[in-house]
């Protein structure tokens, strides 16, 4: 199966595991008063306007400097965004979530093909991953999960490993991160995110598993 077909088939899935995450927010917290007072509502979008994350910033006037020039990009995560709103405007995080395939080598085996080098997933994560830390500096926590498999991720496979270890400022990968960690009162804190990669397929009801405890706290954050 081509590499593009895979990560076809890992988004959709992905897309899936956020449409069950917004539906249980909604059926648990839609019909409690403190939820439908301000009338709050759930959206799903597919991409995060850099705009939006530099204006996040700005609102806490924490930050001077800015550059403007690639403000109308975006980016895309995977399984898109979801956000809690009001009719006054008000507009806040409550899970990022990715998904990202990386080898192919147990199928060129199979094809008897040789190996290759492992991939670039983990590159394209870090770039995201930067700008959404970046948004969510000021914030408490940092909603953010991204799912990988393929065997670049196997449990031997340590250099791999390692990157990512590294990429989550070195707390433990296949946990689940909400909250800032450690840190006080003279440092800054750390924001280590949800980052389960392994070489099994991820099913959608294992994501929709952990992407709804990451949204749930994220609200309860916000408005309770």
């Amino acid at each position: 199966m081509p590499k593009n077909t895979y990560s076809k088939n890992d988004d959709l899935n992905i897309d899936e595991a956020m449409r069950q995450t917004k539906l249980y927010l909604e059926n648990r917290f839609g019909g409690i008063d403190n939820f439908s007072k301000e009338q709050y509502y759930l959206t799903i979008e597919n991409k995060l306007d850099i705009s939006f994350m530099i204006n996040s910033i700005k609102e806490t006037n924490i930050r001077a400097q800015f550059d403007m020039e690639y403000e109308n990009n975006f980016i895309k995560p995977d399984g898109g965004v979801l956000f809690l709103n009001n009719p006054s405007g008000y507009k806040k995080v409550l899970l990022i979530a990715e998904a990202k395939r990386q080898g192919t080598n147990d199928i060129r085996l199979q094809e008897g093909k040789n190996r290759q080098a492992t991939g670039n997933a983990i590159e394209r994560l870090g770039k995201n991953l930067t700008g959404i830390k970046a948004m969510l500096n000021h914030e408490k926590i940092t909603p953010f999960v991204c799912f990988g498999w393929g065997c670049d991720f196997a449990s031997d496979q340590k250099s791999v490993l390692a990157k990512l270890n590294v990429l989550n400022e070195f707390y433990y990968l296949n946990k689940t991160y909400i909250f800032k960690a450690d840190g006080n009162s003279d440092h800054n804190y750390f924001s280590p995110v949800s980052m389960y990669f392994r070489e099994e397929k991820w099913e959608i009801g294992e994501m929709f598993e952990i992407m709804k405890e990451i949204a749930e706290t994220s609200l309860r954050y916000y408005i309770f």
